[in-house]
């Protein structure tokens, strides 16, 4: 396989790259053991929880403290068993969960307030989608010297089980978490403070970081967004009418190099932009972003300040989440990594 299908395969999104022809990546890309080779069948339940934890998708590996390693989930593809009408959508959440060895999320946690995992969010939408492909892409920080374990873990959740209905979902066989470690990578979470809302018509600079990327000759850098659309008297987010019946967004990185003092230097680099239609039923989007770059696309200079772009295109308003929820799961997040 060619080098940018491996690095499609890897970043789980479009291809979006500055530079064409790349080396060999570093680092083990491999998992930990063999995927499953049989279907992993689950129950839809009301809420979001709990958890399933796929098998065979567990990554156990020692790392000092402040160690990072790069996860990212592959070949997930989820899907009904149950025959569904139009109206019973489904939502699906697949998260990266992370604890100490010999134990779950549950039973050996990561200290309190140390971030444990991303995840991706969308609603399962009957007779428009025959099945869901999530990806979820997060770096791992040791808190200490020690052994962990990291899953992919997965739930599903609707109404139409709160009077006792049994919906059964299935993860295909051959899911994977890969885990790898590069010469530089970093990591940073949407803050709770700075969750906000788009309007329809206007673009919003988010997710803002500045890497000093070094040890290597390329960049990959990753940003990934909770979305969801305000539809009409939302308890989520305000200002959806009944107007429309969704939001249309565009999503891209912008990396703008700076100078030691922060000041710009040069142009800025843009990813690929990616369109998203979330619908009044689809609800939740996972917006997956990716840019490739080579520090020569750098002009010299040492730093970069990475950002994410939502533009709301057309809709009612979409809200950015932010912060994390139960177990300490980023919403909204990056990383970088140099190769």
């Amino acid at each position: 396989m060619r080098l940018k299908g491996r690095l499609t395969a890897r970043f789980g999104g479009t291809f979006a790259a500055s530079v064409l022809t790349f080396g060999c990546l570093v680092g083990t890309a491999a998992p930990a053991r063999a995927s499953p080779t049989e279907p992993f069948d689950y129950q839809v339940t009301p809420g979001a929880d709990p958890y399933r934890d796929i098998p065979g998708t567990e990554v156990t590996f020692t790392a000092v403290a402040g160690e990072r390693s790069y996860l990212w989930s592959r070949n997930v593809v989820v899907s009904n068993v149950t025959s569904l009408r139009e109206e019973d959508v489904v939502g699906t959440t697949l998260s990266i969960r992370c604890s100490y060895a010999g134990g779950t999320p549950e039973t050996a946690p990561l200290p309190a307030k140390v971030e444990a995992g991303a995840y991706w969010a969308a609603n399962f939408l009957p007779t428009k989608e025959t099945a869901q492909s999530p990806t979820v892409r997060w770096a791992f920080v040791a808190p200490e010297q020690g052994t962990y374990s990291c899953r992919l873990s997965v739930t599903s959740y609707s109404s139409i089980v709160a009077s006792g209905r049994e919906v059964t979902m299935r993860v295909d066989p051959g899911a994977e978490l890969a885990r790898a470690t590069y010469p530089y990578t970093a990591r940073w979470t949407l803050p709770e403070e700075n969750q906000r809302v788009v309007e329809s018509g206007t673009t919003a600079t988010t997710l803002g970081y500045t890497i000093a990327p070094t040890g290597a000759d390329r960049i990959a850098v990753v940003q990934d967004t909770a979305l969801t659309t305000c539809k009409a008297g939302s308890k989520i987010c305000p200002g959806g009418t009944t107007a429309y019946d969704g939001t249309s967004v565009q999503t891209w990185i912008e990396a703008q190099p700076q100078r030691p003092d922060g000041t710009r230097c040069g142009s800025p680099k843009v990813s690929t932009t990616a369109t998203w239609r979330i619908s009044d039923a689809k609800h939740h989007q996972a917006s997956a972003n990716t840019l490739y770059l080579a520090t020569a696309d750098l002009g010299g200079c040492p730093r970069v300040r990475v950002s994410l772009k939502v533009r709301n295109t057309w809709g009612n308003p979409v809200v950015i989440h932010a912060g994390h929820v139960t177990g300490h799961i980023a919403r909204t997040h990056g990383l970088a990594f140099t190769y």
